[in-house]
């Protein structure tokens, strides 16, 4: 029998938190984590704080602040070398247990009167150190155990532990520290991390992380793979928001120099110090709490995020002016607690928001770096500061608010400017989803971006809703909730979808009724949709409400159910088993047999691939394997999609040979797109392993473009080198459709002029030998041959007129990945323009556009190429050397185009010219079979002829 005490807790925390049955316990155990590390580290910094200030004094703060900073950033390489290498699980284990074990050595030498001196200063060092790794690497966990979705849903649920946990800490240690001592807490501290070991092995174990699939954990770890320092630079946006968060954390250095020196000359003794610094960090995280409890999302919301962000400084800028006039500790009070309450609540929500338009992939591979590295550096910097300013000049404590004032200035400064630029992010993202070029644009030059997505998703077209539905994602403000709900009544299927999935991250407001009525829609996407919305904000036992819909007589809904159910419980095996969706997926493959219309089993089919595709359930795995010989095109097309959705590595294969089935391709790519970035390896392996593939090769660049990392780019630029070139041309195509969404990557600007300058040279020479071959046509030709040979020609000259075309589309392309995409694109189109005055424009903008060494080999080139026809004088000006008959066709004999090699051979033997002989006889023993077989022939008929 189910315990109504845990049953009535689990209706609470579903209808607060969204905690679903299965999750229960692991969001709990997560949960437990976090208090035990926060509660921790609330109570071994006060210690480490109060012995540090006890036995070596506040002057020794600023060297302490360096010294930080220079271990933090020696620490976070090792430590990021080490997640690439290593299994997480060892690392979080070593991690702990190093610490459990400090924490006691530092209590015996504490006891000892050993902990003076350069030990002390470890101590300090190495709790700054603990409160940075234990946290990134709790956060890192937490996003292997549960899935996008799931964390939506449970993270502020399992974030309430850290609050509850800071809050716990610090008063337990204001009431043990006069009782049991200091070097007593530590013990207690290594206890309470203690019991994190268990913990994680059984978080590790419930999480079924250890068999997780390699593509699981790639797609949730999000292991940045370029320097985060390069994404910042190149982004004007994330550098201010870098400069943002360094700044206050100087000032936050600065303030909490200012409190920690008034405390310890008010209070001398280091238990009771202890005990203070407890009980005010405690009060400092209630303060949090109720601010972003009852003032955050209000504040913010009525007066927009760029004001929100100046909350925090101005709060400082007030508390500083009070301490430089009032020295005292209630000053110091006062200006620690603006600092630890706005910092996590109205200053936090500010930084969240404006860090909205950044795409999700960089925010991702930004975050621990600004939060470790800038974090560390800017620590460093505070304690530079003050050796200077108070060991160097001695300045006062109070004085030291001259700095805050004046470091407060220019965090205002790049508020304003991160305003500025996150208006205009967010109005270009917008702009970008615009359908038609004539559309009155939307007018967005407001300050609060809820009332940018709210005109978005009542005023916008089509992409632009998709867009701010993506957006509102990520922020879940429920006064968006309204404007999100009527779009559950709008033409479009993929809106009406898209906006069911996002209503589905609103707690406490739901649409329940609604989604009950659009399991009846016709599109099949808005009914999985409504079912998954129902799953999650059910008002009656799931089980009983699926299995009312699994056995649904109409066969869509009860299709729909299970696909939605499928997707649900992936990662939930406990409400998967109550479920039984092992049972419902069994039950439905046997009754497949039995369905004897054709359509309605096709259907049916359908389905199951989709269920089995997102179930997790390796058991139906030869369902999916069977369908791909399937008759039906529709089931195999079904059958890839699932078998990507699998994320099993056992499919890839099979999946990147559908590549070059031409009505199965789409759905291939597709497939191998869902295994994320994990998939490059695979594709890199393959293109080493199957180097002639070339029908399936060329379908790798579309793959790749998705994923706007550094491997991709380097794998496309290898695939540039590929001696096929419809593989060089789709490998261009998508390199300069990731640098217009990802310019921070390295896109080899030394290669990119190399390879600029050999298509230059390629354009020339098969300038030069079109040249030759019209000359020819004109006036060379035999009169009794003209017909054919004037046939065969013409065929060559056009297809060297196309290779001289894509040449030129090809230069450009290079130069949109050295220059600006959009204008060498303008510049592009503008030069097939009919009107003489805007090609004119064009070659001017490219003449200013261009560096020197670039200019002087293109200009010429691209203006040859705008001509209607070529002379002697356009070959003489580009100093191009003029290759007599048989060297034309020498060259162009041995280029890998083999239309060109054909169209050659072709016009050899209807020239039947001796001239040539030695050439075709070269070819007649040619590796290419097609290729021998017509020069022998061509040879064959010249001694007929004889």
């Amino acid at each position: 029998m189910t315990n109504p005490v845990l049953e009535a807790l689990r209706k609470i925390l579903q209808h607060t938190f969204g905690v679903r049955e299965g999750e229960l316990l692991r969001a709990l155990l997560m949960q437990a984590n976090i208090f035990l590390l926060i509660s921790t580290l609330l109570m071994v910094k006060p210690t480490a704080n109060a012995l540090f200030l006890d036995k070596i004094g506040v002057e020794g703060l600023p060297i302490a602040f360096v010294l930080v900073a220079v271990f933090a950033a020696f620490i976070s390489i090792v430590y990021s070398r080490a997640l690439n290498k290593s299994s997480l699980n060892q690392i979080i284990k070593k991690t702990l247990l190093s610490s459990v074990s400090a924490l006691i050595v530092f209590a015996f030498l504490l006891k000892l009167n050993f902990l003076e001196g350069w030990v002390l200063y470890f101590f300090y060092i190495w709790v700054s150190l603990f409160a940075v790794l234990s946290a990134s690497q709790f956060w890192i966990l937490a996003n292997l155990v549960f899935n996008a979705r799931e964390a939506k849903r449970l993270f502020s649920f399992i974030g309430a532990g850290a609050i509850a946990g800071g809050i716990f800490g610090g008063y337990l240690t204001t009431l043990l520290a006069p009782l049991i001592g200091s070097e007593n807490l530590l013990f207690v501290c290594a206890a309470f991390l203690g019991l994190c070991l268990p913990i994680n092995r059984s978080i590790w174990k419930r999480g079924q992380l250890a068999e997780s699939a390699h593509f699981k954990r790639e797609k949730r770890m999000k292991i940045p793979t370029r320097h985060p320092f390069k994404l910042i630079r190149q982004s004007e946006h994330l550098s201010y928001l870098a400069s943002i968060i360094g700044i206050s954390v100087i000032v936050a250095k600065l303030v909490d120099y200012q409190f920690s020196a008034m405390a310890a000359e008010a209070i001398p003794d280091p238990d009771e110090l202890a005990a203070f610094f407890g009980f005010w960090f405690s009060n400092f995280n209630v303060a949090s709490l109720l601010i972003q409890l009852f003032l955050t999302s209000r504040l913010v919301g009525v007066l927009g995020v760029g004001t929100a962000l100046f909350f925090l400084p101005a709060g400082i800028l007030l508390g500083a002016s009070i301490l430089f006039f009032v020295p005292e500790l209630w000053a110091a009070v006062f200006i620690k607690l603006i600092d630890g309450s706005l910092k996590q609540s109205i200053n936090k929500a500010g930084i969240e928001l404006i860090a909205l338009p950044i795409p999700v992939e960089i925010k991702n591979q930004t975050k621990t770096y600004i939060d470790v590295f800038v974090d560390s550096v800017a620590t460093g910097v505070s304690g530079l500061i003050l050796i200077f300013f108070v060991s160097g000049l001695n300045l006062s404590t109070a004085a030291i608010s001259i700095i805050i004032v004046l470091l407060v200035a220019l965090w205002i400064y790049f508020v304003v400017r991160i305003r500025d630029a996150y208006l205009k992010s967010f109005k270009n993202k917008v702009e970008l989803a615009s359908e038609s070029p004539q559309k009155t644009p939307l007018s967005l030059s407001i300050e609060s971006i809820l009332d940018g997505l709210s005109k978005v998703l009542q005023k916008g077209n089509d992409k632009q809703i998709l867009y701010a539905l993506r957006k509102l994602k990520e922020i879940q403000d429920h006064r968006l909730f309204e404007s999100a709900r009527l779009l559950l009544k709008h033409p479009s299927p993929d809106i009406k979808a898209a906006a069911l999935q996002t209503l589905y991250y609103f707690k406490n407001q739901t649409v329940y009724e609604e989604a009950r009525q659009m399991i009846h829609d016709p599109s099949q996407k808005v009914k999985i949709a409504a079912f998954e919305y129902l799953i999650e904000h059910k008002s009656e036992d799931v089980v009983e409400l699926m299995e009312r819909f699994l056995n649904d007589p109409n066969e869509k809904v009860s299709s729909a159910a299970l696909v939605s159910l499928a997707k649900e419980t992936r990662d939930n095996f406990v409400l998967k088993t109550r479920i039984n969706l092992e049972e419902s997926i069994g039950k439905r493959i046997q009754q497949l047999e039995k369905i004897q219309v054709d359509n309605l089993k096709s259907f049916q089919h359908i389905g199951l691939l989709k269920a089995i595709g997102y179930s997790d359930l390796p058991l139906f795995y030869p369902f999916i394997r069977a369908s791909f010989s399937h008759k039906n095109k529709g089931i195999v097309k079904q059958s890839i999609l699932a078998a990507g959705n699998t994320l099993n590595a056992t499919f890839i294969s099979p999946i990147i040979n559908y590549l070059e089935v031409e009505k199965l391709n789409g759905a291939a790519k597709q497939a191998l797109i869902v295994y994320g970035q994990g998939i490059i390896p695979e594709l890199i392996k393959y293109a080493q392993d199957h180097p002639d593939e070339v029908k399936i090769i060329k379908h790798f660049p579309a793959i790749l473009e998705h994923f706007p990392i550094q491997p991709a780019v380097d794998f496309l630029f290898k695939l540039l080198d590929w001696e096929d070139g419809s593989v060089r041309l789709t490998a261009l195509v998508s390199l300069n459709n990731l640098k217009s969404k990802a310019t921070h990557l390295n896109f080899h600007p030394r290669d990119i002029i190399i390879r600029i300058m050999e298509e230059a040279q390629l354009f020339q020479n098969t300038l030069s030998i079109l040249y030759v071959q019209t000359t020819v046509q004109e006036g060379k030709m035999p009169p009794e041959k003209v017909e054919k040979q004037d046939s065969a020609r013409k065929r060559l000259i056009q297809l060297l007129e196309n290779r001289l075309d894509r040449h030129l589309e090809r230069i450009f392309r290079l130069l949109g990945l050295r220059y600006p995409p959009a204008d060498v694109l303008y510049i592009y189109q503008s030069l097939h323009s009919e009107q003489t005055d805007i090609r004119v424009s064009a070659l001017e903008f490219l003449d200013n556009l261009l560096e020197t060494s670039l200019k002087k080999v293109l200009i010429p080139i691209i203006e040859t190429a705008v001509l209607d026809t070529i002379s002697a004088e356009t070959i003489r000006e580009l100093k191009v050397k003029i290759p007599n008959e048989e060297e034309c066709f020498g060259m162009l004999l041995k280029d890998a185009d083999m239309k060109v090699k054909m169209a050659v051979l072709d016009l050899l033997a209807e020239l039947s010219d001796p001239r040539f002989t030695r050439l075709i006889a070269f070819y007649s023993q040619s590796a290419n079979k097609k290729i021998r077989n017509i020069a022998q022939r061509i040879l064959l008929d010249q001694e007929k002829k004889d």
